[in-house]
């Protein structure tokens, strides 16, 4: 059995699974042991989770209102007919983790274990779940848009152990949350989720449950999170330490077998005042509505978000759907600039290369699990607000059973786009010369269900904030050719989202 180690500052979680969103916590929090965290104290409980449809929400400002309280944001960009899934989570009735592995037991541990074993952590909790709507006692609802889901993510590296930036995160960490929203194909829903051991009276826990969500329905809160004002901004890497590390890259790729890895820096910034997720992803949702927006809260005023372009995988029954995105340009001051720019981004030798490295990994990371697999055979470019990227959407359908979520997750991450070419050497790479741990920078984020279906985003455009400090990621794909002062201007035009997210107008 792999031994685990007690997470640092980590605070246990209230069974509050049947109190309304506004009746406050109380008491004492202690430190969680790892132990305590797992799906296993669970086994004599049933889940139990009550939808009902409610009006049009605000969705901002029901996020606003849980300031707090452990809080969960998802929303995709727009289909062909103009939908959109967006998902909220407050509060906690239950987590997942998988906790740290120590030094002298990582090499005894199977590759991809703690994506299997939040897999099995997820059927767990699931079996025998029961959901109802308000109004319909059929049960029949496995597939509804409000089913329950699971909110979360993974480290960029399998060996992550929490520092004091991302001292509330795990190598692996799901939350299902007690309150969830979800607003899709012009409809909105609320689901509350609830536990309740296996001698309790199923129609009276019910019946709580009506009354929790008849409470949560009139107490939205309108605090109106703001923008933080005179932060202070720094950037712990100079120019000179960036390209003494991209020469570093170079003459590895040179020597070979290395061929291609992403590097990263950071942006740190602090503030006089609270960090809220709230006001950044208002901020998020009206500027970047053709990303994945998302927020990970697992603690108060402990928030992972961001505004990523590019889609790791998504699954819905047997259909499967991920993309290659790799080579960037800036966006132009006019039509004409933005079209010459497009133009060199797909003729740009060093940018294609770079894709294709992508497209062809993850082409390799597919077989045996997605077959009668549709690809264009060249890129486009996708223009986002302050970028262009090259892009090459996939899609398939999942040949077996093993082909679930979780293993396409392991499967494709991290992608050449996040890691490099070859995975262990560009990993063993960053490992020994990124001065700063990604944390969960780059990595897998998004949700789950009871069937194995869901979405996953690679959490790029991204930040972690910790009170009155935030840290901004922003990375490069550097490939033999690449340019120092070039990858750096890259890296700049990546910060502005979260920067411009955090009211600073300052671009490194």
């Amino acid at each position: 059995m792999t031994r685990t180690r007690r997470r640092p500052m980590m605070k246990a979680k209230h069974s509050d699974s049947t109190l309304p969103l506004t009746e406050a916590h109380s008491g004492t929090k202690q430190a969680l042991d790892w132990d305590e965290a797992k799906p296993e104290r669970l086994v004599s409980r049933r889940l139990l989770s009550l939808i009902a449809a409610i009006p049009n929400p605000d969705v901002i400002q029901f996020l606003d209102g849980a300031y707090g309280r452990e809080r969960f944001f998802w929303s995709e960009p727009a289909g062909p007919d103009d939908d959109e899934l967006t998902i909220i989570g407050i509060g906690s009735a239950t987590e997942l983790t998988v906790p740290p592995i120590l030094d002298e037991t990582l090499a005894a541990t199977p590759a991809g274990y703690r994506f299997d074993e939040i897999a099995r952590q997820a059927r767990m909790l699931f079996d025998g779940a029961l959901i109802r709507m308000t109004n319909d006692h059929s049960g029949a609802l496995a597939n509804h848009p409000a089913r329950p889901r699971l909110f979360g993510g993974f480290a960029f590296q399998d060996d992550f152990i929490p520092d004091n930036t991302w001292s509330m995160f795990s190598p692996a960490q799901f939350i299902l949350p007690h309150y969830q929203i979800v607003r899709t194909g012009g409809r909105h829903y609320i689901t509350i989720n609830a536990f309740i051991e296996e001698d309790e009276n199923l129609e009276e826990s019910f019946e709580g449950m009506r009354e929790a969500l008849t409470i949560q329905m009139t107490a939205i809160s309108t605090r109106h999170a703001r923008l933080i004002s005179r932060p202070e901004i720094r950037y712990p890497m100079s120019p000179e330490s960036w390209a003494a590390i991209i020469y570093r890259a170079t003459e590895a790729i040179h020597r070979g077998p290395l061929e291609k890895v992403v590097l990263s820096r950071v942006c740190e910034v602090q503030s006089d005042e609270t960090i809220d997720g709230a006001a950044t992803l208002a901020h998020l949702n009206e500027r970047y509505k053709d990303c994945f927006r998302f927020l990970f809260e697992p603690y108060p005023h402990h928030a992972f978000f961001g505004a990523t372009p590019e889609l790791l995988v998504r699954k819905d029954s047997e259909q499967v759907t991920t993309m290659a995105l790799a080579g960037s340009i800036a966006r132009g001051r006019d039509a004409s600039e933005d079209a010459a720019l497009a133009e060199a981004l797909l003729n740009s030798a060093k940018n294609r290369h770079e894709h294709q490295l992508v497209v062809q990994a993850i082409l390799t990371s597919l077989d045996g699990l997605v077959d009668n697999l549709n690809m264009a055979r060249e890129p486009v470019v996708l223009s986002l607000r302050n970028i262009q990227h090259l892009l090459t959407p996939i899609s398939g359908r999942a040949t077996n059973d093993q082909a679930d979520l979780l293993t396409l997750v392991r499967r494709l991450h991290p992608t050449p786009a996040m890691g490099g070419v070859p995975t262990n050497e560009a990993m063993a790479f960053l490992r020994k010369n990124e001065p700063v741990p990604r944390g969960w920078y780059a990595a897998p984020i998004g949700w789950l269900d009871a069937q194995g279906d869901g979405a996953f985003a690679v959490a790029i455009r991204s930040a972690v904030t910790q009170h009155t400090r935030a840290w901004l990621y922003a990375g490069a794909g550097i490939v033999g050719d690449s340019e120092p002062a070039a990858e750096w201007a890259e890296t700049a035009l990546k910060f502005r989202p979260m920067l411009g997210a955090l009211g600073v107008e300052e671009i490194a």
